[in-house]
Formats: C-alpha cells, structure tokens, sequence
C-alpha cells in the first residue's frame, strides 16, 4: 500500500516518523493511558455531545438534510494554516524551469546576496469543539510548525496556540482567543457507526475554505501500518490534501471521526480517526500537552497454519507472542514465546492487532488479567502495567 498524510506527501511505509514509531511499538507494545472518569476531576468537558439544530429538513436516507448541516456546521470548521520559518539564498543562479524545462537564470542585474528569510505557509483544517476556542486537528498538520493562524468562516484570524500534540493518534488539540463565544460542533460517538452510513466531511482540500462533500462508511478498524493502534473508519467521502484534521460528520450532525489519510494509489479509499479515541485523549491533552504511555513488553503476530500446527497451540484465534523484553512487565507476569494472548482484561482478542485496541484504556499500573494458551493449555495470569521507558521513545 502506498499512503500518504494529508499536506505532507510522505510515504506512510516509507521513511515518515509515522512508520519508525510504528517499527518501535511493534517490538513493544505500548498501552495508551488515559485518565479514567475519576482521574479527570477539575477538567471540564471541552465538547458538546447534542445536536442543537431544531427543525431540519430531513432527508431520504433518515438523518438530517446534508445542505442544512453543511449550513449550521460549517461555521465551527477552521482553516489551520501552519507557519514555518524558511531560510533562502538569493542571487544570479538558477530559480526554477522555463515552459520548455531549462533552468532559468536571474538577471544579469542582480547582484549575489546572503540569504533571506521568510514563512512559509502550510494548510489543514479543523473543528470547534468548544466554544471558548478548543479546536482539534491532526498532529501531522501543525508539526515542526514554528506557530499557527487559524482562519475562521466568518473572516475572523486568530494566533493558535497548541496545546497539546499525541503523534502516535495524530491528534493535535489547539486554542484561538476570541472575545465571542464560538459556533461548535457537538461529537457523536463512531462505535454506533455503520458501514454504509451516510457520512459528511467538511474541509478546505487545496486550500479551498469550506468544501463539503458526502460520501459513506466503506468500513470500520482499518489498519494502515503506521502503529498498532490504527483503527481508522474508511470512508469513500471525498477527501484530499488540505482535508486533513477536518471533521467527519454523520446524519444527525454530529462528528464521528477527524479526517487523517489517504490512500493515493486507490479511488475512494480516506481513512478517519474514531471520535471516541480522540474523546479520550482528550482531556489529557489539555492538561499534561501530551500522552502518557504504559508499557507491556511483549511483540506479537498472527497465527498462521503453519505456527498452530508446528507449535501445537491448540487454538486458530488470538495474538501470538514472538517475543518478551527482560524485566518488562510482561516477562515479570510469567508471559513466555509461543503463548497465545486470547483475553485481555476481559476483552477477547482475535488478533494481534486487537490486542492494542482493546488495551488501549488501560491505566498504567493497574493489575490486569491476561487469559492466554501455553501448549495447547489455557491459564491466567496478572500483569502490572509499567509507564513507557521514555529512553525507548527517542
């Protein structure tokens, strides 16, 4: 598969920092802390959860017409433009091709000079989820950004600060001081979604502000090998450069996912982050600017034919352990090669790529049972779960 994030133009299995982050995981995989209900006091909830439009229009398909979502909501979607500080030199030398591909030469009366700074301006989107200027977007938007402008509908430009950045999800939460409360969109929930909903995505592909476009849930869980948490909702909604961290948004008016990728050799083929993972991270972005990670020690696969026949495991489902880091907390439970994963703190897993998913809520140093196969035999056992070891995250 060739994949690209949006506004970049980077390979997804190529040399992105996506896939050496994703390399990294898979020899040890991580579980994503996230404070739990009771973790979370003092930070007030940064969404609405309730369409507020009265009185729609409804269309054949049983949700609100799209012409009067994209009215109501498309206030509350932004323009994320990225600025990035760009050194050039200038001077009697080549500065691009002519019509028929030979370099062209600046005038002879130009005279060499040092190099000259300037910014230079990327685009994204992004969405108001609050309406004292919470906006989400994708992470991949606003790195390695020196600072952000955030272009609302109504004409308004507002300095963005960021607030807090989770790579690893491609999430990236930022704040506009406005002196007016702002319009929002309320966050729906993607576990309820369907593969053939009707879905919405409003963006400003090429830069173009505000262009809606509709489309439907092509399916749900798609992992693109970027880490093992992929769990994307792909959609043959429209979607293109400059998409990227716009809202995905379903029948009711209500946001189910964050626009995020492409795949550029296919027709049809975008790829957005659930709601409900971003719902969770969060309330974490907002406090700590990041994401605490815990650490289970362990990589894994697949079962294959030949590993169930070969290693005599006893079971055709589940995630298979290739191999257990020293002191992890996973070697520290007892979990050895060869045993087969089949529940996770009582979450079944099917596959290695289930494992992460289902684990990803999990809070570090919370006692966890693990139900596995050990030569065709089932046991338990109870693993702690340790924080990331922040030297395996450079």
């Amino acid at each position: 598969m060739y994949l690209h994030n949006f506004d970049k133009g980077k390979s997804m299995n190529t040399s992105s920092n996506w896939v050496k982050k994703g390399v990294l995981l898979a020899i040890a995989i991580t579980l994503v802390f996230f404070m739990s209900g009771s973790g979370v006091a003092g930070v007030e909830k940064l969404w609405t959860e309730k369409t507020t439009i009265t009185n729609p229009d409804v269309s054949p398909v049983g949700g609100i017409l799209f012409r009067v979502l994209a009215e109501k909501l498309s206030p509350a979607v932004v323009n994320v433009r990225p600025m990035k500080k760009v050194t050039k030199a200038y001077g009697n030398f080549p500065y691009g091709n002519s019509p028929y591909g030979m370099p062209r030469m600046a005038p002879p009366q130009m005279k060499p000079h040092g190099p000259k700074e300037f910014r230079q301006r990327g685009e994204g989107s992004g969405f108001i989820i609050h309406e004292d200027g919470y906006i989400l977007t994708n992470a991949h938007v606003v790195e390695n950004s020196d600072s952000v402008q955030v272009a609302l509908s109504t004409g308004g430009l507002f300095k963005g600060k960021l607030i807090g950045v989770d790579r690893v999800a491609d999430l990236a939460l930022i704040k506009i001081d406005s002196p007016d409360p702002l319009p929002v969109i309320p966050l729906g929930s993607s576990k309820e979604l369907k593969p053939g909903d009707w879905v919405m995505a409003i963006g400003s592909p090429f830069g173009l502000d505000l262009t809606v476009t509709v489309g439907i849930v092509s399916a749900k869980g798609r992992s693109l090998g970027a880490t093992p948490y992929d769990d994307f909702i792909q959609t043959d909604t429209p979607i293109n450069p400059g998409n990227s961290g716009g809202p995905l948004i379903n029948t009711q008016g209500e946001v189910v996912g964050i626009n995020t990728a492409v795949m550029q050799m296919g027709q049809g083929l975008g790829f957005s982050l659930p709601v409900d993972l971003a719902k969770k991270l969060v309330p974490e972005l907002k406090t700590n600017g990041k994401v605490t990670r815990s650490w289970l020690g362990v990589s894994v696969q697949d079962i294959t034919l030949a590993d169930k026949e070969s290693l005599k495991l006893g079971v055709d489902q589940g995630s298979l352990v290739r191999e257990v880091v020293v002191d992890s907390p996973a070697y520290k439970a007892g979990l050895k090669m060869n045993d087969v994963i089949v529940e996770f703190n009582g979450h079944t897993i099917n596959n290695s790529r289930k494992l992460p998913k289902e684990v990803v809520y999990t809070t570090s140093g919370k006692e966890v049972s693990i139900r596995l196969v050990r030569e065709g035999k089932a046991r338990t056992v109870v693993v702690i779960l340790q924080p990331f070891p922040e030297h395996m995250m450079s």
